[in-house]
């Protein structure tokens, strides 16, 4: 867990126990934030944090619907799915933490735990859109640090309900022990349905209608313990499991993005399931040791998550696929660091192993064109990963401040066995990674950041293993050369406050906030097709990750502004971004194309009016231009094209007593139907308001 989740808890326990926290909390204070995004904290390196309660309006029922309410986020299309991105960048350059872990699993559930983790079980938001040194995981487009409610959080009830059609949620927080030691336990059941219609269209086909109908639960547990020994070394252990049961149907004409066999023509009726189960078991902790001057920071992990998936079609012919992971791992991580004089260092270490067993069976393959994810694959491999990091932060002048620190990654993984494999080893890398963050102040109210670093995306296990599956003239192949991209990052931020002499809670996010971008993504990787003569003397096409010997180049720019206009009762908040990418030439490509899932614009408004103490109404708006996709194709490559994407989110909310809330919210989409277009199809998806109302005792 990082400095700023320290500052969190050591805040909260103030009130409990001041002697020996006010030492704890001065040695944390340079890392302190306090505004959203933050304008008014001490570090060189571009953090904001965001609080959960401040984001409770819009009736949110998951992280994802807490995040897509922050600024700087756009909404991809990843398989017929919603995904959360930062800086307009596909959500496979996102890592999402919990207390400073990411969750296990593939690239696919990091972005599939946003729709499974509690809102109600989120203390606060942490983004980084730079990586830094001290951070254990890092994406090209950035950081997203989700910190839970420790064991000083309050109790709470919360209850539910909503549409189309009906869906209900229950969630409960409270004290087994409650005093110096308190240990807390929070509790969700969440069920979620939701049934989609559309059209496909062809311009040789006519029309055709098709529907799919889902079903997912949640069960979320966590569990709390906290502890200040000596009164100034605070301890904090958990518990957490998250269990995902979902099951979908779908009939008609699903021409794109549907489990498919390869072998039936793509305008045809379709009947098929697709059945999940995820399951997350971790145990987590971490202790600070406070002296005079330098602060000890220990942390551990341990996890366990398990996945089985059924594809089954029915229509037009039979076919069904079967597939397990399970993974685990053990992490140790400590951290040194110096945080009262002017010099201030830090150096860590951490080291982590991780296991995997993956299994795959099938009467055939079942994939989509934008997903491989189903392929029956048999593998167990092994991967043991070290880290170091060294910093230094330096306050030059009263106005100026920089950081400078390196980040040193290792790892080795082994393949154990492997269906069609001998056991060896499938890479062994080491990264050298330099970040360098400055901040200049210009006056009280206005401030300059500049951030430089590197990054690393590495590649999927599934995608190194040296696999080969064939199904008619396809065949599906893995690449144990496969390398991961170096991503060189640059950010230019320029942040002005309207009330900077205001109190911390109207001085959040009032004010100005520019930022330009660059992404530079060397050896990116994509998915390759080309075709060669098989041993029965048949023309096949081969579909396999591979690493482009160009550059891959993102750029931006994105604004956000919020005022109060007269009056302290309306706050209005607007945001905007343009953005710019483009993959070069070089290998199997032979045009460039823009990066995938990539949107050109976005623009958001949000207004809230408090009518009175006990009541505030608002609602938040969001537009971005289409993106587009480009995906393999037996005649080479062919681009899959998405809407325009707008949503609003309107809501009401009433405080009834001191500790009860109602809140009612309404999720539209206005203008035209969502669609996706590829090869002279294109796919409709009707879209219906959905209702939530929800009763709260707050958390």
């Amino acid at each position: 867990m990082c400095a700023v989740t320290q500052i969190a808890s050591v805040t909260t326990r103030l009130r409990r126990n001041k002697t020996g926290l006010v030492l704890a909390l001065s040695a944390l204070l340079p890392l302190q934030a306090l505004a959203l995004p933050q304008v008014n904290g001490n570090t060189a390196y571009p953090q904001e944090v965001y609080s959960a309660r401040d984001l409770r309006m819009y009736n949110p029922q998951t992280l994802y619907d807490l995040l897509q309410h922050l600024p700087g986020v756009t909404i991809g299309q990843q398989n017929g799915k919603t995904e959360i991105q930062l800086h307009g960048l596909d959500s496979s350059y996102l890592t999402i933490l919990i207390n400073g872990q990411p969750l296990l699993g593939d690239q696919a559930n990091n972005i599939l735990s946003t729709r499974q983790i509690p809102a109600a079980m989120i203390d606060h938001i942490e983004v980084d859109r730079n990586p830094r040194a001290d951070l254990m995981q890092s994406g090209s487009a950035g950081t997203i640090n989700v910190v839970l409610t420790d064991a000083y959080g309050g109790d709470g009830l919360l209850l539910s309900t909503g549409g189309q059609p009906l869906s209900s949620r229950v969630a409960f927080a409270a004290h087994l022990v409650d005093d110096e030691h308190p240990l807390r336990l929070f509790g969700e059941r969440r069920l979620h349905r939701y049934d989609l219609h559309g059209d496909t269209v062809s311009d040789s086909n006519g029309r055709d209608s098709w529907q799919s109908n889902q079903r997912e639960q949640n069960d979320s547990l966590h569990l709390s313990y906290n502890a200040l020994i000596n009164d100034r070394h605070p301890l904090n252990l958990y518990l957490l499991e998250l269990r995902h049961d979902h099951r979908e149907d779908i009939d008609g004409v699903y021409a794109l993005n549907r489990p498919t066999n390869q072998t039936s023509p793509q305008f045809t009726d379709v009947s098929s399931l697709q059945r999940g189960k995820r399951r997350t078991e971790r145990a987590g902790g971490n202790l600070v040791i406070n002296w005079d001057h330098l602060s000890l920071q220990s942390s551990f992990v341990a996890e366990q998550f398990s996945l089985d998936r059924t594809l089954q079609q029915e229509q037009p012919s039979d076919a069904w696929q079967l597939s397990e992971l399970n993974d685990s791992r053990y992490q140790l991580g400590t951290t040194l660091s110096e945080l009262l004089n002017e010099h201030r260092w830090s150096a860590g270490v951490s080291i982590e192993q991780r296991k995997r067993t993956a299994a795959g069976s099938g009467s055939g393959i079942l994939t989509t064109n934008s997903d491989r994810s189903g392929l029956p694959y048999n593998y167990d491999v092994k991967e043991n990963r070290a880290g170091v990091h060294m910093l230094d932060r330096w306050q030059v002048t009263d106005s100026t401040e920089f950081e400078i620190g390196f980040r040193m990654e290792s790892h080795e993984v082994s393949l154990e066995s492997s269906s069609g494999a001998q056991s060896s080893g499938i890479d062994t890398s080491t990264y050298w990674l330099p970040s360098f963050h400055l901040l200049q102040r210009l006056n009280p109210q206005s401030r300059v950041r500049v951030s430089m670093s590197q990054s690393v995306r590495e590649p999927e296990i599934s995608d190194q293993v040296p696999y080969e599956f064939r199904q008619g003239d396809l065949i599906w192949r893995g690449n144990d050369s496969l390398e991961a991209e170096l991503i060189s990052n640059v950010d230019v931020s320029y942040e002005y406050n309207f009330l900077r002499q205001a109190s911390a809670r109207t001085d959040r996010n009032s004010g100005i906030y520019l930022r330009g971008f660059q992404r530079i993504i060397n050896r990116a990787m994509y998915q390759g097709i080309s075709t060669e003569t098989s041993a029965d003397n048949t023309l096949v096409a081969v579909l396999t990750p591979v690493n482009n010997d160009g550059n891959s180049t993102l750029r931006g720019v994105e604004l956000d502004l919020e005022f109060y206009p007269g009056s302290q009762d309306i706050r209005i908040d607007f945001g905007a971004g343009a953005y710019h990418s483009e993959m070069k030439t070089g290998g199997l490509l032979r045009r460039r194309y823009q990066m995938p899932n990539q949107p050109d614009y976005m623009f958001r408004l949000a207004l809230t009016h408090q009518l009175s103490p006990g009541l505030r109404y608002g609602g938040h708006w969001r537009y971005q231009g289409e993106s587009n996709r480009f995906m393999p194709d037996a005649s080479g490559y062919l681009v899959q094209t998405s809407s325009p994407h707008q949503n609003l989110d309107l809501f009401v909310e009433y405080r009834w007593s001191g500790y009860w809330y109602s809140l009612a919210n309404v999720h539209l989409t206005p203008g035209e139907d969502d669609w996706l277009e590829q090869s002279g199809i294109r796919q409709y998806q009707d879209t219906r308001p959905q209702w939530q109302l929800t009763l709260m005792r707050a958390f």
